[in-house]
């Protein structure tokens, strides 16, 4: 069956900045991009409100809280949106939340620091290169550091990570990574910030599971119980956090590009887009699994400009973005920010 969707916005972003953190409800839209260039879309009245059209760093989140938005800027500060008085976010204050105290200390360590934020809590990890004696070691101890700055406290720890890993996911408590070590064995890693210990430790290359993994491109945290993840580009697999396979289906379009998780009264809901531009929605109802529901292809939208997809959507290699909110759905492309809603 294929739904009916329509584009009501399309925010556009300047040539080489793509779109690296979105956000979505039933009110606004958020966007930030790699040159730091960062804002909003009120849906209703069909406005957008700039808030920096340049940073210094790029924008690593933006999220739509209970009472305010935030952008997070690289490791360097927080951007906290908030109403003025009124129901909507048409009038607002600014305010800045800087993560360091020492301007020139940060200067010396921010080139190497990388940096996640969800939820109010900041979690930043000296990458601190390794030396050339050091790239024999398989396994170093990286101090981090995650702050709740709605409650302005700091909390300090080290965690054992290789010299090269891969991010996927982050709650404000549990990280979900990919680490590769010295014998080019592949890891899938869950670590609990708040109770100091890895929950999880897989080898996706070990040759006596049965299981087969090829490369691993998307990991998204199921509240604090189970992920979901892409492999080999188009095979799908629900796991709870002992790895234990919960659901397994293989993607019936191209490669997958993006994917968002979305519940809603206790519905399980995975949006899945492709290469081939199409978007998919699978769902799950009372732990009981369907199939995937195909719901359009960019291509086929006539609310979209043929000018627009004759410049193809995903041909610049960016990392991509979908986010679904109900009857609205937010999707990334090399030309910038769509919006679309359900007819």
């Amino acid at each position: 069956m294929e739904y009916s969707y329509s584009l009501i916005s399309h925010i556009k972003i300047f040539n080489s900045d793509p779109i690296c953190a979105i956000d979505l409800n039933d009110e606004l839209l958020l966007f930030g991009t790699m040159l730091g260039y960062c804002g909003f879309y009120i849906i209703k009245s069909r406005e957008m409100k700039i808030i920096s059209e340049i940073e210094d760093e790029h924008i690593i989140s933006a999220e739509i809280l209970k009472d305010k938005l935030t952008f997070g800027v690289g490791d360097q500060k927080i951007i906290v949106i908030e109403k003025k008085n009124d129901k909507s976010y048409k009038n607002y204050t600014i305010k800045e939340i800087k993560n360091y105290v020492n301007e020139t200390e940060h200067y010396k360590k921010c080139d190497n620091i990388f940096s996640l934020l969800k939820k109010g809590f900041l979690f930043s990890i000296e990458l601190n290169i390794p030396k050339e004696e050091e790239k024999i070691i398989d396994i170093r101890s990286l101090p981090f550091t995650i702050k709740n700055y709605f409650k302005n406290t700091e909390f300090d720890n080290r965690i054992e990570i290789s010299n090269f890993w891969v991010p996927f996911d982050f709650d404000g408590e549990i990280l979900v990574f990919s680490d590769f070590n010295k014998n080019s064995k592949n890891f899938l890693k869950i670590y609990n910030i708040r109770l100091k210990k890895f929950i999880l430790v897989y080898n996706l290359d070990d040759e006596n599971d049965n299981n087969h993994f090829g490369h691993i491109s998307h990991v998204k945290l199921i509240n604090k119980e189970k992920i979901f993840l892409v492999h080999s580009y188009k095979y799908c697999q629900i796991r709870d956090f002992n790895f234990k396979l919960i659901q397994n289906f293989e993607h019936i379009g191209k490669e997958i590009i993006a994917c968002d998780i979305y519940s809603e009264k206790n519905e399980l809901q995975i949006i899945i887009l492709d290469l081939n531009c199409s978007v998919y929605l699978y769902i799950e109802k009372n732990n009981k699994y369907g199939s995937e529901e195909y719901l359009f292809n960019l291509n086929k939208l006539s609310t979209i400009e043929r000018e627009i997809k004759d410049q193809k959507f995903f041909s610049m290699g960016y990392p991509y973005f979908i986010k679904r909110y109900k009857e609205y759905l937010a999707i990334s492309a090399d030309q910038g920010l769509f919006l679309f809603k359900k007819e």
